[in-house]
């Protein structure tokens, strides 16, 4: 990677870096779709046929993604500290290419994740979708933020020498309003008798906007 190469292009070879090196070893897509599945496995054979309400239902669809997300994109700096990659990053990638780099790559395992999710979910309980605009715009929304903050919060726990219980402690109330909105307006678009709150959607879309923006600017700070 060339120094002056521009900002696009290593933007571009930071997240061929990241697929090349999870195509060779895919271990956390692997970690995100055997969690969703055991999870969804276990709560549909305890539960039976017992009829689950909509608020019920989108609280386990978004818990479920959250810690999927927690397992897998928990590392995504620790992997470059210990195959010694991090120092070349440092040296020719720059802080915001390699920031929008690895966020692109939490984006694209955060869709194969919902991809894979969403159908299971489905498959499992038995849902009536009333909106599906406001359910796959809010997936969109919550991907968006969810990679945003896991990217971020990543290179906290790189700063902070590998503690994952302080990833925990910090991921959790910065995500909490994310979770919050998610599950409600996935709980409007279950229901046939509750009409649909736009703010709550821009809210969500608002707050992504600003944690990418936060995130830009104290990436500065942790990466260098």
């Amino acid at each position: 990677m060339e120094i002056n190469t521009s900002p696009f292009r290593k933007v571009c070879l930071v997240l061929y870096k990241e697929i090349l090196i999870e195509y060779r070893s895919p271990q956390r897509i692997g970690v995100l779709l055997m969690f969703s599945l055991t999870t969804f496995s276990v709560v549909s054979m305890a539960l039976g046929s017992q009829s689950l309400t909509p608020p019920f239902l989108a609280s386990l669809l978004w818990i479920v993604v959250f810690f999927s997300a927690i397992a897998s994109l928990a590392h995504s700096f620790l992997q470059e500290q210990q195959t010694g990659t991090i120092y070349v990053l440092r040296l020719y990638g720059g802080a915001q290419p390699v920031l929008f780099g690895k966020l692109l790559y939490n984006l694209i395992l955060l869709t194969i994740l919902f991809l894979f999710v969403v159908p299971l979910f489905f498959m499992f309980f038995t849902v009536e979708m009333v909106d599906w605009e406001l359910f796959l715009g809010t997936l969109l929304l919550g991907a968006i933020g969810m990679a945003v903050l896991m990217t971020l919060l990543s290179a906290f726990l790189l700063a902070a020498h590998n503690q994952n219980a302080l990833f925990m402690v910090i991921s959790f109330p910065i995500l909490l309003p994310l979770l919050l909105f998610g599950i409600l307006l996935t709980t409007q678009s279950f229901q046939t008798d509750t009409a649909v709150n736009l703010k709550q959607l821009y809210f969500l879309a608002g707050y992504d906007v600003v944690m990418l923006g936060t995130s830009s600017v104290l990436f500065d700070y942790l990466w260098y």
